[in-house]
């Protein structure tokens, strides 16, 4: 199983950078900046600069915010400057946040991330004056390469968690980036089955699709800590207002009675009531929380089914500050590893 970091909350691009390396050296397989707090472009850059053999991708740029021909040269030239070692992840971002923070429109998000992946895997594909033509209802293109790109094609992902985006990745993305709060069920019965369909119904290879999936991970040697900070990450995603994906995933998976609680206390700053509400089963399915050897047993019961892990981690009170928080992480790497 391989197993990535998600970046991009980092106090510094230093201490990303620090991060990163320390990851690599530590065996992990993969390094990929969010577009949250900072520009994930920019960190995809500078981990790229700073690492040598380790993967690198974006977890995911924003579609709302970067225009797909931009998105598509930007990742050109990154996956140069790494010799062939980029990912492209993208999605819609969180709506509330595209709201808030630019006035986005996002009312037809399938739509146009129909046409804005279709775009950005013509340009990232583009041979030496090979022309790039596209137009549709929310996406338009006329380009035309002037230079080779490092390979012939860098993988694109598309971040999707409701049933509809789910279906449009395996139609037009190289694999489904599936968000954290994810169960083997989940996974199993809902995602891929559903992105397996669109792939096969627009006559593309469904087993050619990659599943990575981001996963909050909670790592302690005091079981019940961990389990009492993933409680406190998880009412997180409800303030200030619930986030859409992590919401509508919990409802899926059945859990609607909790996510509507947690709708109303949260963003009244009732976190310990909200807290002592999240169902253990959620914890046990949708999250890799305990132990380290509790955490690894989790990690493998994706096998078969995630590409790879995507690390959210989560914090642990009275941990050390800098990277020796992350060793927990790094040594679950290694037992994963069975080093």
């Amino acid at each position: 199983m391989r197993l990535g970091l998600l970046l991009g909350f980092d106090p510094s691009l230093d201490a990303l950078v620090d991060l990163a390396r320390a990851g690599e050296a530590a065996g992990m397989a993969a390094m990929y900046p969010a577009e949250a707090q900072r520009s994930a472009v920019v960190a995809a850059a500078a981990v790229i600069a700073a690492t040598e053999r380790i993967t690198v991708g974006t977890y995911v740029v924003n579609a709302y915010a970067r225009d797909p021909w931009l998105t598509g040269i930007t990742a050109r030239d990154l996956d140069e400057l790494s010799g062939g070692r980029f990912v492209l992840g993208v999605g819609t971002g969180n709506r509330h946040m595209n709201e808030w923070y630019m006035g986005a429109d996002t009312a037809t998000p399938v739509r146009k991330l129909r046409d804005y992946v279709t775009i950005v895997r013509q340009v990232v594909a583009a041979r030496a004056g090979e022309p790039v033509r596209f137009e549709g209802p929310d996406h338009r293109i006329r380009w035309r390469a002037t230079f080779e790109p490092a390979r012939p094609a860098l993988p694109v992902w598309l971040s999707a968690s409701g049933p509809r985006m789910v279906r449009l990745a395996g139609e037009v993305a190289d694999g489904v980036a599936v968000g954290i709060m994810s169960s083997t069920t989940f996974l199993r019965d809902v995602v891929m089955p559903n992105a397996r369909e669109g792939a096969v119904a627009v006559g593309r290879d469904p087993e050619a699709l990659a599943f990575p999936m981001g996963a909050l991970v909670s790592v302690n040697d005091d079981e019940e800590i961990a389990r009492e900070t993933v409680r406190h990450k998880i009412c997180g995603l409800y303030h200030p207002v619930p986030h859409p994906y992590y919401d509508s995933q919990l409802r899926q998976l059945g859990f609607g009675e909790f996510a509507d609680r947690a709708t109303e206390l949260m963003p009244a700053g009732r976190t310990r009531e909200a807290m002592a509400l999240v169902p253990d089963e959620v914890i046990d399915t949708m999250t890799i929380t305990g132990t380290p050897a509790q955490c690894a047993a989790r990690v493998r019961s994706y096998e078969g089914l995630a590409d790879e892990i995507v690390i959210l981690r989560v914090e642990q009170p009275g941990e050390p500050t800098g990277i020796a928080a992350f060793d927990p992480v790094f040594a679950l790497t290694a037992e994963v590893a069975g080093t």
